[in-house]
C-alpha cells in the first residue's frame, strides 16, 4: 500500500493479524479483501470442463458466486418447482464436491419468482464458521457449520422489507460483532417513510443494534456489495444505495460521514480500493450529462456531500460497468461492463488503456488473484486471462455447458486452497489440483479493538428495536461511541419513555397491558440515544373503529405511515387505504409476532371501480396470503405469490362498492406439513359452512405474522377485523 497523508487500512490489515489461513479463505462475496482479490498463488492457467484441471463438478448453480471456508464451499441456490419451490443453503466438500449438508429455507411474502431465488451469497464468519444468508423475502438467516439454524429474522414482516420481482438482494457483510445487510423497507414510527435501509445485527443473537436511513429517495432495488476500510480511526462501510448515491456510514453507529450522488438509478456496483482512494462506477443516466455511465476516483477521507469538480481524482463517462463489479492490482482497474467487453484503466487518471470483447452480456464480477483475471460471462463463456498496461492475453477460453446450451454465469468466482470455483446456472465447478488437500478451517481470533479515549460523541440504545407481549421486560443498554464511531463503554444513563406506556428501571423496560408503539431514550450527559419498542397483545383481536379517535392506526403495525387511515364511510369507520404510485404501492400490512402459529384472520373488505380497474385485497395469517383480485375476478391462496405451481386459484365473480367478508384460517399439522383453508361471502349473508378454497402444504409456513394486503388501483376498505386462535 502506497503512504498516504491518511491513515488509511482496509479491513484486510485485520484479516493477515490472524494467519495465512484466512486469507486461503473466500468468505463473502467478494473475498477476504471485499475487493474481488485474492493473495492465492499457483492458480490454474488452463482447463476444460471435460476434465482437464477439473477437481470436481457439482450439480449445483445458482445465481450468485460460492464462497469458501477452510474445506466447505457454501452455495445459496433456488431449488424445487412448483409445490416443492425454496431457498436453500448448500454445503459442499470443497476437496470433492460431495454434498455434506443443505438447509432448505421457504420464501413468502414476496414476488420473486424461483429463478430469481439465491440471488445472494452467503457470508460465513471466519470467527465463529457461521453461515449468513438473505434470502429473497428478507429472511434473514444464521446456520452452524453444522447446518443447524441458529436464529433468523424476518425482515418482511417485522421491518416491512419490500421484495419486488426483480429479485435484487444484497450479500450479508460480516465486521466485527456485526452482519449487516440493506433492503427498502416501510416499518412504523420512524421507519414508517418508504427508504432503502441498512441494518446492523448482532452476529451471534441477531438482536437489533442500528437502523440507518441514510437516503432521500428510492429508485430501485439494488446490490451493491459494501467495502470496508479504516480512515484515520474511523471504520467506514461504503456501499451503493438506490438512490444512485455512493455511502460511506461508519461502521459500529450506522451514522452517514459521506455521500456522493452519480447517477439517476439505483447503484448495483461495489467499490473498490487502493490506498486512500475509492474507485466508483454505474452504467446509468448520469447528473450531469446524456451519456450513460461512469466510472470516478475519490478520495474516501472526504466529508459531507461530495461534488464531481470537487471532490474527484479523476471521472470518465461513458464506460457502462452497472452490474460487475471492479478489481484492480494497485496500477490498473479492471471491469467488464454490460456488454461484457473488458475495459483496463490507468488508476493514476482514469485513462482507457485497453479493452477486450469477451461476449455480449456481463452480471458477474471477475477475480484478480495470481496476476490471472478469473471472468465468467451470461453468455456461458469462463475466461482465465493474463493482463498487462498494454493488452491481454487469453489463457483459457470454454464454455461452461456447450455452445448450444451455455451455462450462463451470474455469480463471481472464488479462489481459495489452490483453486477458484465457479458457479454457474446449472453446477458449481472446481478448477485445479484433482488431488485433495485437506485444509479445515481455522477460526481467526476475534480482534478486541481497544476502548476509544476520545470523548463521547454519541449514545446508542442496545438492543436497537425489540418487540414485546403485555407485562413482558427487556433489559436495555447505552452504549457511548466517539466521533469516529469507535466504542468508549457501556454507561449508565437517565432512562425515558417517548410515546409509550409502561415503566423503565435502570434500563429495564416493562410493557403495559395495553398495545404501544415508542421509543425509550438513554440520556448520558448532554447525549440522547434511542431504541424501538412494540407491544402486541396476545390473541383474540378485535377491531370494528367505532370508537377509534384519530385518523391514525393501530401504531404498532407495519407498513401504514401515510396509506392507510380510520375514516368514516356511509355511517361507520373502517381502515382505507388510499391509492398512490409508489414503488410502494401493492401494501403488505403486519400486525404482529412473526413467530406467531395456527390461528385464524377474517375481515370486512370492499374495493371501489374507477375507469373499468379494481383493485386487489385479502389478508395474511401464518405467511399464507388469501387475496381477492378485482380485474381478474379469481381468489388466491398463496404460500409464495410468484410461484403458480405453490398457488391455489380459483374463479369468484364480486363487485366493487360492495361489503365481503374474508376468512383465513392456518393450521400445522404432523411433519412439515401446514394446511390453509380460505373463505369468501357477501356481508350480511350467512358464512358458509364449508371452505371455499384449501392449500395443503408439504413445506408449510410453521409460523408468520398477521397482517392485510391491498394494491390500491383506487381506494380500498377494511373493517370489523378479527384475530384469533384456532378452535
Amino acid at each position: 500500500m502506497k503512504p498516504t497523508s491518511l491513515a488509511v487500512t482496509s479491513c484486510v490489515t485485520a484479516m493477515l493479524l490472524t494467519g495465512p489461513t484466512v486469507l486461503a479463505d473466500w468468505p463473502e462475496w467478494r473475498g477476504p479483501k471485499r475487493d474481488g482479490t485474492s493473495t492465492e498463488k499457483n492458480l490454474p492457467a488452463t482447463w476444460s470442463p471435460a476434465g482437464d484441471n477439473l477437481a470436481w463438478k457439482a450439480p449445483y448453480g445458482s445465481r450468485s458466486g460460492p464462497v469458501v471456508f477452510g474445506d466447505r464451499v457454501y452455495l445459496h441456490t433456488a431449488v424445487g418447482t412448483g409445490d416443492t419451490s425454496q431457498e436453500r443453503l448448500v454445503a459442499l466438500d470443497a476437496n470433492t464436491g460431495k454434498l455434506i449438508w443443505e438447509e432448505r429455507f421457504n420464501v413468502f411474502h414476496s414476488d420473486v419468482p424461483t429463478h430469481r431465488g439465491g440471488w445472494a451469497s452467503p457470508a460465513v464468519d471466519t470467527g465463529s464458521g457461521v453461515i449468513y444468508t438473505l434470502g429473497a423475502g428478507g429472511l434473514l438467516s444464521a446456520t452452524t457449520p453444522a447446518g443447524k439454524l441458529q436464529w433468523q429474522r424476518s425482515l418482511s414482516e417485522e421491518y416491512g422489507l419490500v421484495s419486488t420481482h426483480g429479485g435484487r438482494t444484497v450479500s450479508p457483510i460480516i465486521e466485527d460483532n456485526l452482519v449487516i445487510v440493506n433492503a427498502l423497507c416501510v416499518g412504523w414510527g420512524d421507519l414508517g417513510r418508504g427508504a432503502n435501509r441498512w441494518f446492523a445485527f448482532e452476529k451471534t443473537t441477531g438482536a437489533a443494534v442500528w437502523v440507518s436511513s441514510p437516503q432521500k429517495k428510492h429508485y430501485d432495488t439494488n446490490m451493491s456489495p459494501g467495502i470496508i476500510t479504516t480512515v484515520d480511526g474511523m471504520k467506514l462501510l461504503i456501499v451503493g444505495g438506490t438512490d444512485g448515491t455512493f455511502h460511506a456510514l461508519k461502521v459500529h453507529t450506522g451514522e452517514q460521514v459521506w455521500e456522493f450522488e452519480i447517477s439517476k438509478r439505483a447503484i448495483l456496483t461495489g467499490a473498490v480500493l487502493n490506498g486512500s482512494t475509492a474507485f466508483i462506477t454505474h452504467s446509468e443516466e448520469n447528473l450531469d450529462t446524456s451519456e450513460m455511465g461512469m466510472l470516478a476516483a475519490l478520495d474516501v477521507g472526504a466529508k459531507g456531500t461530495l461534488t464531481r469538480d470537487k471532490d474527484t481524482k479523476w471521472f470518465n463517462h461513458g464506460f457502462q460497468g452497472g452490474f460487475a463489479s471492479p478489481v484492480t492490482d494497485g496500477e490498473r482497474l479492471y471491469i467488464v461492463d454490460n456488454g461484457a467487453i473488458l475495459g483496463a484503466f490507468d488508476v493514476k487518471d482514469g485513462r482507457k488503456l485497453w479493452e477486450k470483447i469477451l461476449g455480449t452480456i456481463q452480471k458477474s464480477s471477475p477475480l484478480l488473484a495470481d496476476g490471472k483475471l478469473f471472468v465468467g460471462t451470461e453468455n456461458g463463456k469462463f475466461y482465465i486471462l493474463k493482463p498487462s498496461a498494454t493488452g491481454v492475453d487469453i489463457l483459457d477460453e470454454d464454455w461452461l455447458g456447450s455452445e448450444q446450451a451455455p451455462e450462463p454465469v451470474y455469480g463471481s468466482p472464488a479462489a481459495s486452497g489452490g483453486r477458484v470455483f465457479v458457479t454457474s446456472a446449472e453446477a458449481t465447478y472446481a478448477i485445479g489440483k484433482s488431488a485433495p488437500k485437506a485444509r479445515p478451517g481455522v477460526l481467526a481470533k476475534a480482534a478486541v479493538a481497544p476502548a476509544s479515549t476520545l470523548p463521547p460523541a454519541v449514545v446508542t440504545v442496545f438492543p436497537y428495536e425489540v418487540l414485546l407481549a403485555p407485562g413482558e421486560k427487556a433489559t436495555f443498554k447505552a452504549r457511548v461511541f466517539d466521533a469516529k464511531g469507535n466504542l468508549i463503554r457501556e454507561e449508565p444513563a437517565t432512562w425515558a419513555l417517548d410515546q409509550l406506556g409502561g415503566t423503565i428501571a435502570d434500563g429495564v423496560y416493562t410493557a403495559p397491558a395495553q398495545s404501544e408503539g415508542g421509543y425509550i431514550k438513554a440520556t448520558v450527559g448532554a447525549l440522547t440515544g434511542q431504541a424501538c419498542v412494540r407491544v402486541v397483545p396476545p390473541l383474540p383481536w378485535t377491531y370494528d373503529f367505532d370508537t377509534w379517535t384519530g385518523e391514525a392506526p393501530p401504531k404498532h403495525w407495519n407498513n401504514t405511515v401515510g396509506k392507510v387511515f380510520v375514516r368514516e364511510l356511509e355511517g361507520n369507520k373502517g381502515l382505507i387505504r388510499v391509492p398512490d404510485a409508489t414503488p410502494q404501492r401493492r401494501t403488505r400490512i403486519f400486525m404482529g409476532p412473526a413467530t406467531w402459529s395456527n390461528y385464524t384472520v377474517e375481515a370486512d373488505v370492499r374495493v371501489t371501480e374507477k375507469r373499468r380497474t379494481m383493485s386487489d385485497v385479502g389478508v395474511f395469517a401464518q405467511r399464507y396470503g388469501l387475496v381477492l383480485f378485482g380485474n381478474s375476478q379469481k381468489i388466491e391462496l398463496q404460500p409464495w405469490q410468484a410461484v403458480p405451481g405453490r398457488t391455489a386459484s380459483m374463479p369468484f365473480a364480486w363487485k366493487p362498492d360492495t361489503w365481503y367478508r374474508v376468512k383465513l384460517q392456518v393450521q400445522n399439522e404432523a411433519g412439515n406439513v401446514t394446511v390453509a383453508r380460505g373463505k369468501v361471502w357477501a356481508r350480511g349473508e350467512a358464512e358458509p359452512a364449508a371452505w371455499m378454497i384449501e392449500k395443503r402444504d408439504a413445506i408449510g409456513h410453521r409460523q408468520g405474522a398477521p397482517g392485510l394486503y391491498a394494491d390500491p388501483a383506487n381506494e380500498i376498505y377494511f373493517d370489523n377485523l378479527k384475530v384469533g386462535s384456532n378452535q
